[in-house]
C-alpha cells in the first residue's frame, strides 16, 4: 500500500508540473522526482490511458483545455445519420472485390460496412466489434481482428496486443473516421488508445481515406496523429469553405463530396 501511495503521489506531481508548464520531458521528471526513466515512462503511459496527459517522444503534454470530450458511441450513432450514410456509400464505392481494406471503430466506418455486405473475396481488417458483427453474415467478406483490450466506449479492441498485430499487416486501403480534420495539424482524435490504433492502420496502408462530415473541420482535438499530406482522399459532405478546398489541394489531398 505504501508503494501505491508513493506512486500516486508521484503521478500527482507530474500532473502538477504539466499544469504549470504544459510540457515536460522524461529526463527532467526523472531528475526532479529522483526515480528512473523507466519509472517515469510507466507513469506517463498510465496517465495517458486515463486521458490525463498526451504522450510525446521523450515526454508528455498537458491536454488542451478547450478540447472536446469524447461523445459516447450510442449518441454518435444517432448524430448526422443521413450524412454518414452518404459518406459510407461513396467510401464503399472505392472498395473493389478481392481487396484487403481496413475499417476503424468509428460510426462512419460502421456506415461503410453496411454497403460492403454483398462484396466477394473481400478482406476487412478492423478493431471494431460493431463492424465485425455487422459483417458476421456476409459470406463474401473475411473479417480479420486483432487481440487486445475491449474498450466499451467505442466497442473496439485497443492496446499493445492490437498494435503489435496490426503492425505486421499490409492493407490496400484504410477507411477511417476522425474527431477532427485540421489543415495544419492533420487528423485529430480525443482518446489516446483509439489514436494509436488509427495511426497504426494508416501506417500499414497504401492509401488512407478519411471519412469526415461537415462537423469535423477544424475542431480542437486532444492529439493529432496523421498529416494531411499523407492522406489520399477525404470524403465529406455539405458546404466546404474555399479556404479548406485550397489548403487540401495544396497538400495533394483529394476531396470528394457525398450527396
Amino acid at each position: 500500500m505504501r508503494t501505491i501511495r508513493f506512486r500516486n503521489e508521484r503521478r500527482e506531481k507530474i500532473l502538477g508540473l504539466l499544469l504549470s508548464r504544459r510540457r515536460v520531458s522524461v529526463q527532467e521528471l526523472s531528475k526532479q522526482l529522483r526515480v528512473t526513466g523507466a519509472t517515469i515512462r510507466a507513469d506517463l503511459e498510465a496517465l495517458t490511458q486515463e486521458n490525463k496527459v498526451i504522450r510525446t517522444f521523450g515526454g508528455a503534454l498537458a491536454p488542451q483545455r478547450d478540447s472536446q470530450p469524447e461523445v459516447p458511441m450510442d449518441v454518435r450513432l444517432k448524430a448526422q445519420v443521413p450524412e454518414k450514410q452518404a459518406i459510407g456509400r461513396m467510401a464503399a464505392s472505392l472498395v473493389q472485390d478481392g481487396m484487403v481494406v481496413a475499417l476503424d471503430a468509428s460510426t462512419t466506418s460502421l456506415a461503410v460496412a453496411h454497403f460492403l455486405r454483398n462484396r466477394r473475396r473481400l478482406t476487412v481488417v478492423t478493431n471494431s466489434i460493431a463492424v465485425a458483427s455487422h459483417l458476421l453474415d456476409a459470406p463474401g467478406v473475411n473479417v480479420v481482428m486483432p487481440g487486445g483490450t475491449l474498450r466499451h466506449e467505442s466497442s473496439s479492441l485497443v492496446g499493445p496486443e492490437a498494435l503489435k498485430f496490426l503492425s505486421k499487416l499490409e492493407v490496400e486501403l484504410t477507411l477511417m473516421g476522425v474527431h477532427s480534420v485540421h489543415l495544419e495539424r492533420g487528423l485529430g482524435e480525443v482518446n489516446q488508445a483509439e489514436t494509436e490504433i488509427k495511426k497504426a492502420l494508416a501506417g500499414v496502408s497504401r492509401r488512407v481515406v478519411v471519412l469526415a462530415d461537415a462537423t469535423k473541420w477544424n475542431r480542437v482535438s486532444v492529439a493529432y496523429f496523421w498529416p494531411l499530406d499523407k492522406v489520399d482522399t477525404i470524403i465529406s459532405e455539405g458546404q466546404i469553405a474555399p479556404r479548406i478546398k485550397a489548403g487540401l489541394k495544396e497538400q495533394g489531398t483529394k476531396l470528394l463530396l457525398a450527396q
